[in-house]
C-alpha cells in the first residue's frame, strides 16, 4: 500500500485544492495544501528509497499480478528517481504559482498540477505496460488542460487543442502497441513479458510494437519529427506549466518508452534511438537560433536537450557491453539537471513577463539590469544550458561524452556531435544574455516596474543555487541517479 500512497496522497490533495480554491479563491491557502501534499509524498518516496536500499520490496498489491490483467504497482529505483524529479520541480512551480497564477481559478489549477505530478509518479512506479499507460494518459490529460489554461486568449487554446490532437495519436498508436503484446503473451507484466518474448527478438511482431512504442510514446518526448506541438505548447501554457512540461513530463514520455521497449526484450533499437537522437538535437537548435520569443528559444532549446538524453539512452541500448551503465548515467543525470536548469530559467522568462507582458527578447531588453538578482539567475541558467563549467549542465554533458568515448567509433562520433550542438546553443543563449542582461533599455517602457513578488523571485533563486551546487557537487544528484542507472543497465543484461 505503501508504494500507492504519494498517488493517493497527490489525487486526494488535488480534489482538496480544487473544493479549497473555488470557495475561498485564495491563492496561499491553495498554494500551501498542495505544496503540503508535494512535501508528503516527498516523504513517503523518501522511505520507499530507505526500504529498496534494505532490501525491502514495496508493492501494491504486495503478492504483484495474479491475473493476467491486474494492474499493479512496484517500487524500484528508477521510479524513485522519477518520483523525486517530479516532486522537486512540482514543489517550487506549486510555490511560484502562488502568485503567478490568476486567483480566479487557481483551484483547478493546483488539482491538475497535482493530478498529473501523480501520473508521472504512477509511471515511475508502473509494474504493467496498463498500469503505465492509464498513468501515463493521466499525465496527459492534466497537461492538454494545463497548456489551454489561459483560455482567455486564442493562441494557449490553439496549443492545447494541437498538443491534444498530436499526442492522442500517439497515445492510441502506443496502445495498439500493448494490445499486440497481450495478444501475443496473454500478459503485460513488465517483469514476466522479457522471459516470455526472450526467443522472439527480431520478428516481426516484436518490431511492429518497438516501432508503435517508439512512435506513440515519442510524440510525447517530443523526438523529431514528433515535436511539432511542444513549441507552441510550452510557449503558451502558463510559465510554471512550462517548467513542469520541459522539466519532466517530455523526460517521463522516455521514461515510459524506455520501460515498454525494454519489457519486450528490444534493447537492440538503441542505434535507432541515437541517430533520432542526433536529429533531435540539430532539429532543436538551429532552429532556436532564430528565436526572438524567450519561452519558444526555450522550448526548442528543450527539444536539443532530449537529443542529449536520447543520445546516452540508445548508446546504452546499442552498445550495452560498452556502455549500458555509463550511457544511462549520462541520459539519467541530464534529466535531473535539465529539470533544474530549464524548470529556473521557464520561471524565469514567466518573472519576466508578469513584469512588462511580453516575451519578445527584444521589449524584454535590459530587464536582468532593472533587476539584478533575476538577471544574475537567468545568465546562470543560460549558462548551464549550454553545458558551461562549473555549472551542472557541463557535468552531465561530460557523462554522455564519456559514454560515446567508451564507444568509439560512432559512439565517438555522438560525442562530437553533442559538442558541436553545445557550441551552437552557447550562440543563442549568449544572444539571449546580452539582450535581456545587458541590452539597452527601450525608451517606452515604464520607469518603475511593479514590484516583484517573493514568492516569484524565491523558487528561481533556489533552482540557481542547486544549479550551481551541482555542478560544483556532482555527487549530490548521482545519489539518485546511479542506483537507477545500474537498474536499467540491469535489465539491458550488463548490469
Amino acid at each position: 500500500m505503501e508504494v500507492l500512497l504519494p498517488i493517493v496522497v497527490l489525487g486526494g490533495a488535488g480534489l482538496l485544492c480544487y473544493v479549497i480554491g473555488r470557495l475561498s479563491l485564495s491563492r496561499s491557502l491553495t498554494g500551501c495544501v498542495a505544496l503540503v501534499a508535494i512535501l508528503g509524498s516527498g516523504h513517503v518516496v523518501y522511505q520507499l528509497s530507505e526500504s529498496l536500499d534494505e532490501g525491502i520490496v514495496v508493492g501494491w498489491p504486495a503478492t504483484g499480478p495474479e491475473l493476467p490483467l491486474q494492474s499493479y504497482l512496484r517500487a524500484d529505483h528508477l521510479g524513485i528517481f522519477l518520483a523525486a524529479v517530479a516532486l522537486l520541480l512540482a514543489g517550487f512551480v506549486a510555490v511560484y504559482s502562488m502568485r503567478y497564477m490568476h486567483r480566479r481559478n487557481i483551484g483547478k489549477f493546483y488539482a491538475l498540477l497535482l493530478t498529473m505530478t501523480a501520473g508521472i509518479i504512477g509511471i515511475g512506479f508502473a509494474g504493467d505496460l496498463f498500469t503505465m499507460f492509464v498513468l501515463f494518459e493521466v499525465m496527459s490529460i492534466a497537461s492538454f488542460i494545463l497548456v489551454a489554461f489561459e483560455r482567455e486568449e486564442w493562441e494557449p487554446v490553439e496549443a492545447g487543442v494541437k498538443y491534444l490532437v498530436i499526442s492522442t495519436v500517439g497515445g492510441l498508436m502506443a496502445l495498439l502497441g500493448i494490445a499486440i503484446v497481450y495478444s501475443y503473451t496473454g500478459s503485460l507484466d513488465l517483469a514476466a513479458l522479457p522471459s516470455l518474448l526472450a526467443g522472439d527478438a527480431g520478428s516481426a511482431q516484436l518490431l511492429t510494437v518497438a516501432a508503435l512504442f517508439i512512435v506513440g510514446f515519442g510524440v510525447k518526448t517530443a523526438l523529431v519529427p514528433m515535436h511539432t506541438w511542444l513549441p507552441d505548447a510550452h510557449a503558451a501554457a502558463p510559465s510554471g506549466i512550462s517548467a513542469m512540461l520541459s522539466g519532466i513530463v517530455i523526460e517521463a514520455g522516455l521514461i515510459t518508452m524506455l520501460k515498454a521497449l525494454l519489457a519486450i526484450g528490444l534493447a537492440n533499437t538503441g542505434l535507432l534511438l541515437v541517430l533520432i537522437a542526433l536529429l533531435t538535437m540539430f532539429v532543436g537548435n538551429l532552429v532556436a537560433l532564430r528565436q526572438s520569443d524567450l519561452k519558444r528559444m526555450f522550448a526548442y532549446s528543450s527539444i536539443a536537450q532530449m537529443g542529449y538524453i536520447f543520445m546516452g539512452v540508445g548508446l546504452a541500448l546499442g552498445y550495452s557491453n560498452i556502455a549500458a551503465f555509463s550511457g544511462m548515467r549520462g541520459g539519467l543525470y541530464h534529466i535531473l539537471n535539465h529539470a533544474i536548469m530549464k524548470g529556473g530559467a521557464f520561471l524565469c522568462a514567466g518573472a519576466f513577463l508578469y513584469l512588462l507582458g511580453t516575451r519578445d527578447m527584444r521589449k524584454l531588453a535590459g530587464i536582468g539590469r532593472s533587476l539584478p538578482i533575476l538577471g544574475v539567475c537567468f545568465v546562470i541558467f543560460a549558462l548551464a544550458l549550454a553545458g558551461t563549467p562549473p555549472f551542472n549542465g557541463f557535468f552531465s554533458k561530460v557523462l554522455l561524452v564519456r559514454a560515446g568515448a567508451d564507444v568509439g567509433g560512432w559512439g565517438l562520433f555522438m560525442a562530437v556531435m553533442l559538442i558541436l550542438n553545445s557550441v551552437i546553443s552557447l550562440f543563442y543563449y549568449v544572444g539571449a544574455i546580452n539582450t535581456v542582461v545587458f541590452g539597452p533599455i527601450p525608451d517606452n517602457r515604464p520607469k518603475r516596474l511593479k514590484p516583484m513578488p517573493f514568492l516569484i523571485a524565491l523558487p528561481i533563486v533556489v533552482l540557481a543555487v542547486l544549479v550551481l551546487a551541482m555542478g560544483v557537487y556532482p555527487d549530490l544528484g548521482l545519489m539518485i541517479v546511479d542506483p537507477a542507472a545500474q537498474q536499467l543497465a540491469t535489465m539491458i543484461g550488463f548490469g
